[in-house]
């Protein structure tokens, strides 16, 4: 694994050969790259290049003040996107949780690079929201991570899928936190995220599992004839409780088709 540094943003990258496709990974709220650190020992790192981003405000990348908004995010990595890639071949994005709104955002300011959008477990409906619009309760960002961080500290105790996630949020910063609450919540009132995401041109499929996705979710991922591969017995984190399957499978479909697992 390499370390770049790009718009201010903290990468990890495995060894880049531009003749291959880019894979890109976006975490999900209060989360960082780390969530997708067995990608580097999977068969994904020996057949595209994979950049796994810490976004602004996140892990070791700073909050940019420029760009503080869920969709100016994805306004700048778009940007670096567009920079890292104007030599190479196509490009993947694999985006969580609510981090699949940059995802989805993405694909749409990229549609003549994008190969396959995966996302895992992103925010179809507004029952999505239940870490994100968190925030919203509290009048200020210190107050909302004092109550967060207890709240997911005592979820890491007892479940093993919360730990890695407890790590990131100790290094997030409490007004990227906000700043993403406050700003998503335009883009997510009455499913307004499922529809972008549905209509999309681009390959795309929804990841998910039966242990944490809301009840409207899967209703929504039903009703509208949502592409989506189901794990059963897995949580929110399918990157960390699910990796081995979950980066063969997207190898899979990159090469051959999600016909081939839905």
């Amino acid at each position: 694994m390499k370390i770049k540094i790009l718009g201010d943003l903290f990468i990890r990258h495995n060894e880049i050969d531009k003749n291959r496709e880019s894979i890109w990974f976006l975490h999900g709220f209060a989360d960082s790259g780390l969530a997708y650190k067995e990608v580097f020992d999977s068969s994904l790192s020996t057949e595209f290049n994979l950049y796994v981003v810490d976004l602004p405000g996140f892990g070791v990348s700073p909050i940019n003040i420029e760009y503080l908004s869920i969709k100016e995010h994805a306004n700048l990595l778009s940007e670096i996107i567009q920079k890292e890639t104007e030599n190479g071949g196509k490009v993947n994005i694999v985006a969580h949780s609510i981090g699949a709104l940059i995802g989805t955002w993405v694909c749409k300011n990229q549609s003549e690079k994008i190969n396959y959008y995966f996302n895992i477990e992103g925010n179809l409906t507004e029952a999505d929201s239940y870490f994100s619009s968190k925030p919203l309760n509290f009048k200020t960002a210190e107050g909302f991570i004092k109550s967060f961080e207890a709240e997911i500290f005592e979820n890491a105790i007892k479940k093993e899928r919360y730990r890695r996630y407890y790590s990131s949020l100790r290094f997030a910063m409490p007004e990227g936190m906000r700043n993403w609450g406050i700003t998503s919540q335009e883009h997510i009132k009455n499913n307004k995220c499922g529809f972008e995401f549905k209509n999309l041109n681009c390959n795309k499929i929804y990841i998910w599992g039966d242990l944490d996705t809301p009840k409207e979710t899967q209703e929504f991922i039903k009703e509208q004839d949502i592409p989506n591969k189901l794990y059963r017995g897995v949580g929110h984190w399918h990157m960390v409780e699910n990796s081995k399957t979950l980066y063969a499978d997207i190898n899979n479909i990159i090469k051959n088709g999600v016909e081939q697992l839905v």
